[in-house]
């Protein structure tokens, strides 16, 4: 019986076998597909990233970002997202910065596969009270931030830079009714001095230029002041200045009442109670050129005590609403401006003020402008 059935077992063990190997290639067969595709993916390698800086030696407000990618396997780059949210397409690109700080960059490989990196920005001299910004075309003339720090363009105007700490302009009047400061200039100081932490002052009273045969406003030392100018040619002449001399990054108004408290209580912590004497300013009966009184150049600016008075673009409310037996019903309706300091024939300080009809031009009354970054 035993031998009978031996070649039947023996078939039957065979057959196990087989199907065992067959099972076990199989399981081979699953276990090497998948570490197939194991490796491919593995293959899929992230963008490589190479940044750098460069600070112009010349501008050292500005800092420039140089974006290199590429992949190990020749992978092609698709695109570069920059710290602002932008893309460019291609493996490089370059960012510019103005404020220190860290600035990340993106990269995207045409695989699908993106890697991120960031380099920090340490070396930007950031424009403050204690450092002026220098707008094109102007030159440092001399001078210190906090004492009177002078630019010049090539045609010799003048300015001074005001510098504010705290970034916030002051306004003897802002509480005061009867004084309103709506010039959309004033609003466009107040916001860039919040940014720069100050404003430039013309050195000198407005004078007269001569542009291709055009009049223009200027600040020149050694020139007679204009006068016999309306508030608002003046706040005319004064906005167009700018343009006239060709300033790119900047703009020019007509003093505004901001900027001339501001300035005042600069100088104050300089030469005690400059803004409310008249031991300084030309009352001699005749107006000098600008410039030329020694005694009022304070801080490097000339003449905010006396020589001409000066329009600001602030208005005077209270004219405008009361009535007068001796004023006509029609006079009613003027814009009244205020007019600040003293002239050569009326002994002021620099911080009076009063209002006057917008339309009056006068012998002994002038101008003075201010240039700030837009």
């Amino acid at each position: 019986m035993g031998n009978k059935f031996t070649p039947i077992i023996i078939i039957i063990l065979l057959a196990v076998l087989v199907g065992i190997v067959f099972f076990m290639f199989n399981l081979f067969l699953s276990d090497n597909s998948d570490n197939q595709e194991v490796v491919q993916e593995e293959v899929k390698v992230k963008p490589v990233i190479e940044l750098s800086k460069n600070i112009d030696e010349e501008n050292k407000e500005i800092a420039t970002i140089t974006v290199n990618a590429s992949t190990e396997d020749g992978t092609e780059i698709d695109r570069i997202e920059l710290p602002d949210q932008t893309t460019v397409v291609g493996n490089t690109a370059t960012f510019e910065v103005t404020q220190n700080g860290d600035y990340t960059f993106t990269v995207y490989a045409v695989n699908g596969e993106s890697e991120s990196s960031t380099i920090n920005v340490s070396e930007i001299e950031e424009i403050s009270e204690d450092n002026p910004y220098i707008l094109e075309g102007f030159t440092e003339v001399g001078g210190y931030p906090d004492s009177g720090f002078v630019i010049e363009d090539e045609f010799e105007n003048q300015y001074v830079w005001v510098p504010v700490a705290t970034g916030k302009l002051t306004r003897d009047t802002i509480l005061d009714k009867d004084y309103e400061e709506s010039n959309s200039t004033a609003t466009e100081l107040v916001n860039s001095v919040a940014k720069y932490h100050g404003f430039y002052i013309a050195r000198y009273e407005s004078s007269q230029y001569d542009m291709n045969g055009e009049t223009v406003a200027a600040t020149i030392s050694g020139k007679n002041p204009w006068t016999n100018i309306n508030c608002q040619d003046a706040i005319n002449y004064a906005s167009a200045s700018a343009e006239a001399f060709g300033y790119t990054d900047c703009k020019t108004s007509l003093i505004n009442s901001y900027a001339w408290d501001t300035t005042l209580a600069w100088i104050d912590t300089k030469v005690t109670n400059f803004s409310s004497s008249t031991s300084y300013g030309n009352y001699s009966e005749t107006i000098y050129p600008t410039g030329y009184t020694s005694q009022d150049n304070v801080n490097n600016i000339c003449d905010l005590s006396g020589n001409v008075r000066e329009w600001t673009t602030e208005i005077y409310k209270e004219s405008q609403t009361s009535e007068s037996n001796n004023r006509k019903d029609e006079e009613l309706n003027l814009i009244y401006r205020v007019v600040r300091g003293g002239s050569a024939n009326l002994k002021r300080t620099p911080k009076s003020h009063i209002g006057y009809a917008e339309e009056t031009a006068d012998a002994y009354w002038g101008f003075r402008m201010i240039l700030y970054k837009n």
